[in-house]
């Protein structure tokens, strides 16, 4: 959600700047009078950077956070009061403050999620809205469980990725640093050597002229990656034009299409089934699963499925709508309404597709490192030959 920035007053009379997310205005102002504080001026849309002021320094592990916060709540100790252990247990204080911040909204008789969703982006999208389903269906614990077990698989996710992708990347950049200065000085040298001699070769005019090139227009190379790197910023951006045109173009790519998709039908089709085994009504955990789908162009195809659940149909009926279900979650769905076990096939489906989507994975990385290591020994291979038929045409010309 984008954040608005206002300048209230408290309770007290002082005055401050703060800033808010919210659906539009409207909703940020209604967030803000329930947090008791009154809206003096609106200043306008506020910014991601405005809101974490710290780029590089100490953030929130909320996977931390959580598995310590819930087995405390597991031992039927109250919120508040677990908070307050999670807080003095920690020597970030980053998360002392947030849970400071946290217990202070309780105290104020405002709910966990309302003050987790004001939190921007330091929690997940998908964990204020769990959050708040364990809070209507008075099973705060059990959701706050199984949202753990989420978190913890989707860190060994990305810890495997990284893991697997660290040595591909220290080829790449190893072999584009070696090219570089193959081209950048060796090269010119053996030319400025040739050249000395007497000797004209083609294939040394070629080389020249491409590490002329490569020595004029290096510039060019930080232009791309600060493009690069502003395109990032902006896909990271849900409501920005950038991040919906990328949504978009993702899903017409062959292997891209595969893991956006495995993604988020897998992350689907997790929440609903935590929802649902905790007694969440069906809509609500349609409501609250469709937030957590991070490709707009998915999310918008089910947009309109509370309405069509409404009419009587079908989960598996209104979802066959969109063209991006798969047809195995849709026969698994169907099997499981006629059976009433919607939510254990909602945990099966995720379980197939998180299953596909790291083997997927595994399948890009392992082509990967190979793919960079002949791409690289092709480079300096071409521009080796080069310089050997460069030197041959020497000792010609000297016979």
């Amino acid at each position: 959600m984008p954040l608005f920035k206002f300048k209230v007053s408290d309770a007290a009379g002082t005055v401050s700047e703060l800033l808010i997310e919210g659906e539009n205005q409207t909703d940020a102002t209604r967030r803000l009078q329930r947090r008791g504080l009154l809206p003096l001026e609106f200043l306008g849309e506020g910014t991601r950077s405005q809101q974490n002021k710290s780029l590089f320094g100490p953030k929130l592990d909320v996977v931390e956070f959580t598995d310590r916060l819930v087995p405390l709540l597991e031992a039927n100790i109250p919120l508040e009061k677990a908070l307050g252990i999670v807080g003095e247990s920690q020597d970030n204080p980053v998360l002392q403050q947030t849970v400071l911040d946290l217990r202070r909204g309780l105290h104020e008789g405002r709910k966990l999620s309302d003050l987790i969703r004001e939190r921007g982006r330091e929690f997940p999208q998908l964990y204020a809205g769990l959050v708040e389903a364990g809070e209507e269906a008075g099973a705060l614990p059990q959701v706050m469980s199984e949202l753990r077990n989420f978190l913890l698989e989707s860190r060994e996710l990305k810890s495997f990725i990284i893991s697997s992708s660290i040595y591909p990347a220290f080829i790449c950049v190893t072999g584009i640093i070696l090219l570089a200065i193959v081209m950048g000085v060796i090269v010119p040298k053996f030319a400025t050597a040739l050249a000395g001699a007497g000797i004209k070769s083609s294939s040394t005019d070629f080389l020249m002229a491409l590490s002329n090139i490569l020595r004029s227009y290096w510039w060019v190379v930080f232009v791309i990656a600060a493009l690069i790197g502003y395109c990032i910023y902006q896909i990271r951006d849900e409501n920005g034009k950038i991040r919906h045109v990328y949504d978009s173009l993702i899903l017409k790519v062959p292997l891209a299409k595969n893991l956006v998709l495995y993604s988020n039908i897998s992350r689907l089709c997790r929440t609903m089934a935590i929802l649902m085994r905790n007694g969440v009504h069906l809509l609500n955990t349609v409501a609250i699963a469709n937030r957590v789908l991070q490709n707009q162009t998915i999310k918008k195809s089910i947009v309109g499925l509370s309405g069509e659940l409404r009419q009587g149909q079908k989960l598996s009926t209104a979802l066959a709508k969109s063209p991006y279900i798969p047809q195995l979650m849709l026969r698994m769905l169907a099997v499981g309404e006629e059976t009433g076990s919607v939510e254990v096939m909602l945990e099966r489906v995720a379980d197939r597709y998180e299953a596909d989507m790291k083997g997927l994975i595994k399948r890009m990385l392992s082509l990967f490192e190979p793919m960079i290591i002949v791409l690289l020994g092709l480079s300096v291979g071409s521009v080796v030959t080069i310089m050997f038929m460069a030197i041959m045409d020497m000792q010609g010309a000297a016979g």
